[in-house]
């Protein structure tokens, strides 16, 4: 790099060390926004070459020049702001130890004694990998073809972005959810669908989906990365808690390993030999970043990122565990992985550690540093964002030394200096709704992928990257990416409000959204202390299926009988303004639980309802045949739970009384339950049973890790149902069948699919006696032999309840609104 300065402050002459002191402090104040600085000398023009970035341990070559000199030049040389001066010549060679941004001066002064300064920032990082580490993303970038492909997960379709002519030039039509996309070696595109569980091979040339395959059975297949040696794909399935090796060629699996509850984040090493897979919901130990031998296909370590109990809960930062580890990036060096989060903590409240909650100290944004090397959390360099929400995807530099992060409730890009990540290098505002990732191409322009607002936002990096400028970067465009909606139009806002904390009507500072503990509707795994405002323990409930008030009352005491008095979660703990006026919140007893109605009074809480109202399904159970039907131990838990009358409050097709307003006492109450709106608490909603496989821990407080433990440690005095006098076996298949409802879902045919076989007839092994078996909510029909003593056990015990129905569980009526 070339920088030339002519000096026009005029004849002061700066020859003392003490002076140039001085100078340096002012000079680096001017620095900082990329501007190259002189010393006040007379009119001589001093040139620097530095030859672009150093590598940590190799020497550099530094030169400088005064063309227009008189007589012999003597040089003074500083390599970092800590540095003594040193006298030098007009080449210089110095040898860093260490990775930064070095600021260097150099002082020339010619026989006359004019003289001359400059000040510039030099690059140094540890040596990159030869190619570049990759991760699962929902935008990037095609070196062969000069293009940028994001996904758009909620309108099924594939956005193509020329990157020079910032035009969108194509939109793909995919399966339900795509979530991330990858290019194969062979220069195809891959694109992973939740919903669909399958896999669309994109002809990128064409636009089309050349072909596609299917993915395990209700697997929820997220992250999808390339190994850059080029001889496999990894898919995370977040359901089945696998990660599968792939031929990138064929789509044919080679291998699969159990990594452990909901794997989401997905990143390979330069040389293919590493794997590491974040887990999405935390423990409440710590998060989990898990490092896999790519090769064997085993797990080598878990890399803790510990439950942070050292921070003072303050309005700055706070306690609390890593939870929702949407992604893991690793730097170009191939040294660091970096770890975007939310900080939920669960150690605060008057029932823990006897402090009220609030709105800066409960959930808070968090990105973590792991040290590949020593495979462990770089626990000083842990980013606790001050008035942001969740951190969602990591982008690096060319040279790694700047991590740019995209925050998708922030509507926020934020970028790092590795080397000293707890402070803002650079910040972008106003990036869209809801940026999911961002892919910065070989122009320097930056592509974030706006999901919501439905668009490409685009800025130029260069200044940043050429010149360290940290001023805000230039947005060049935003590129419309969805030709054709698929949301409604009230939902959509409704999406966008519910994922949204950097509206003060939704929090005041910037933390939390509804989205910050129910992302699309989904939970947590989090048990959080609400003892301030009259509760006690609350496990997050999913919203999912619940299609907002259609199945009953919300909250597990149903104090909220419309979606619309989330107002008060609003008001109260997110500490925002509200979408009603005061006088309006105040009026009619609307700022009481079970107030009058708020429907019809704000548009935008009547969008939040219309949100909460389409999530009108859970997501398939796993557990289930590959076909989609039950298992036969299943089939069997059905009777069983019928039997034992589960279904008194587990009935109907959403398999919940909840619409009866009955509360219920399952032996469960303790003295960190609290109370129901500020009185005794008497009995709890019925949560549906609809995808309760994928909804651990159970019950209000949490307390149950599994299934099993709701119907055994936690059924105190059998209340919950009586199950002792089942056999192992029988628990197991009322187990399964629990694990099993989940609205029987139809699966798509989606059109790579194989006709489905003709039904078989009579033959060998079949006695050809088939009968119905109903689940409560649809029916499988079940064929002799296999299933024919299951039959004529659930015509026999299919209504034979008795006293085991009611046992020992007390109900009470839910008073009704206040007048």
């Amino acid at each position: 790099m070339e920088v030339h300065i002519f000096d026009q402050l005029g004849a002061a002459k700066a020859r003392s060390m003490a002076n140039h002191r001085l100078l340096w402090a002012a000079r680096a104040v001017i620095a900082l926004i990329g501007l190259v600085v002189s010393s006040p000398a007379l009119a001589i023009r001093l040139d620097i070459s530095h030859s672009g970035p150093s590598v940590v341990g190799e020497a550099h070559a530094f030169s400088a020049s005064v063309p227009d000199a008189k007589g012999a030049v003597t040089y003074e040389w500083q390599f970092s702001e800590t540095d003594p001066f040193q006298p030098g010549g007009e080449q210089m060679s110095h040898t860093y130890t260490a990775p930064g941004l070095y600021s260097v001066q150099v002082n020339a002064t010619d026989s006359t004694g004019d003289s001359q300064s400059l000040f510039f920032r030099h690059l140094v990082h540890y040596p990159l990998t030869p190619s570049r580490p990759s991760s699962a993303s929902s935008i990037v970038y095609d070196a062969h073809r000069n293009l940028v492909f994001s996904v758009n997960q909620d309108n099924d379709s594939v956005t193509v972005i020329d990157p020079e002519k910032l035009l969108k030039v194509g939109e793909v039509a995919v399966y339900r959810k795509p979530e991330s996309l990858a290019l194969t070696p062979e220069g195809k595109l891959w694109v992973v669908h939740q919903d669909d569980y399958a896999v669309a091979v994109i002809d990128p040339d064409h636009f089309t989906i050349e072909r596609g395959f299917r993915l395990p059975y209700a697997s929820q297949p997220v992250g999808v990365a390339m190994s850059p040696t080029g001889d496999a794909a990894y898919i995370t399935l977040m359901a089945v808690g696998k990660l599968l090796k792939l031929d990138p060629k064929s789509g044919n699996v080679l291998a699969e390993l159990d990594v452990g509850p909901k794997p989401r984040g997905l990143a390979v090493s330069a040389d293919g030999r590493d794997v590491y897979v974040t887990r999405f919901v935390s423990p409440d130990n710590g998060g989990e970043v898990v490092k896999i031998d790519a090769l064997a296909m085993k797990v080598v370590t878990r890399i803790l990122l510990k439950l942070d109990t050292d921070s003072v809960d303050g309005d700055q930062k706070a306690r609390g565990v890593p939870n929702f580890l949407f992604s893991v990036t690793l730097t170009p060096d191939g040294r660091q992985a970096w770890i975007p989060a939310k900080k939920d903590n669960i150690l605060r409240g008057k029932l823990r550690d006897g402090q009220d909650i609030t709105h800066d100290t409960i959930v808070r944004p968090l990105t973590s540093v792991i040290d590949l090397q020593a495979a462990q959390e770089i626990y000083e360099h842990r980013v606790d964002l001050d008035n942001r929400s969740m951190p969602m995807h990591v982008e690096f530099s060319p040279y790694g030394n700047f991590a740019i992060l995209t925050l998708g409730f922030s509507n926020r890009i934020e970028v790092r200096d590795i080397n000293r990540p707890t402070q803002v290098f650079s910040a972008i505002a106003n990036v869209g709704k809801f940026p999911r990732a961002s892919v910065l191409a070989p122009n320097a322009r930056l592509f974030v992928q706006g999901s919501l607002s439905r668009d490409i936002l685009v800025y130029d990096l260069k200044p940043m990257l050429e010149r360290f400028d940290g001023s805000t970067p230039v947005q060049l465009a935003a590129i419309a990416a969805v030709s054709s909606e698929k949301v409604e139009a009230q939902v959509l806002t409704g999406k966008k409000i519910f994922h949204d904390a950097s509206d003060e009507r939704m929090d005041n500072e910037g933390y939390i959204s509804c989205g910050s503990c129910h992302f699309e509707g989904i939970d947590d795994g989090r048990v959080y202390d609400f003892s301030t405002r009259g509760e006690g323990l609350r496990n997050t409930v999913a919203l999912l299926g619940r299609r907002g008030l259609k199945q009953g009352r919300l909250n597990w005491t149903a104090t909220l009988d419309e979606v619309q008095d989330f107002e008060h979660q609003m008001r109260d703990l997110f500490k925002g303004r509200g979408f009603l006026p005061d006088e309006v919140f105040h009026a009619a007893a609307r700022d009481q639980p079970l107030g009058a109605p708020k429907a019809g009074l704000s548009p935008e809480l009547d969008a939040l309802a219309a949100y909460v109202s389409s999530l009108d399904h859970v997501n398939p159970s796993p557990f289930r045949n590959s076909d989609g039907s039950f298992t036969e131990d299943a089939l069997a838990g059905r009777v069983i739970f019928e039997r034992l009358g589960c279904d008194t409050c587990h009935g109907g097709p959403d398999l919940t009384d909840s619409a009866r307003n009955l509360l219920h006492d399952v032996g469960t109450i303790t003295p960190l339950s609290g109370k129901r709106a500020g009185e005794a608490l008497l009995g709890f909603d019925t949560p549906t049973l609809l995808g309760v496989w994928e909804t651990a821990p159970y019950l209000h407080d949490g307390s149950a890790p599994t299934l099993r433990d709701v119907l055994t440690s936690k059924n105190r005095d059998e209340l919950h149902g009586a199950v002792s006098f089942l056999s192992a076996l029988e628990l197991d298949q009322l187990v399964a069948y629990v694990q099993q409802v989940d609205g029987d879902p139809p699966i798509r045919h989606l059109d790579f699919d194989q006709p489905a076989p003709p039904a078989s007839s009579s033959g060998d092994g079949d006695s050809g006696i088939r009968c119905t078996v109903s689940n409560g909510h649809g029916s499988v029909d079940a064929t002799a032999p296999s299933l024919l003593g299951l039959c004529a056990l659930s015509a026999l015990m299919g209504r034979r309840r008795g006293g085991a129905r009611a046992s020992g569980r007390r109900l009470k009526a839910l008073s009704g609104r206040s007048e």
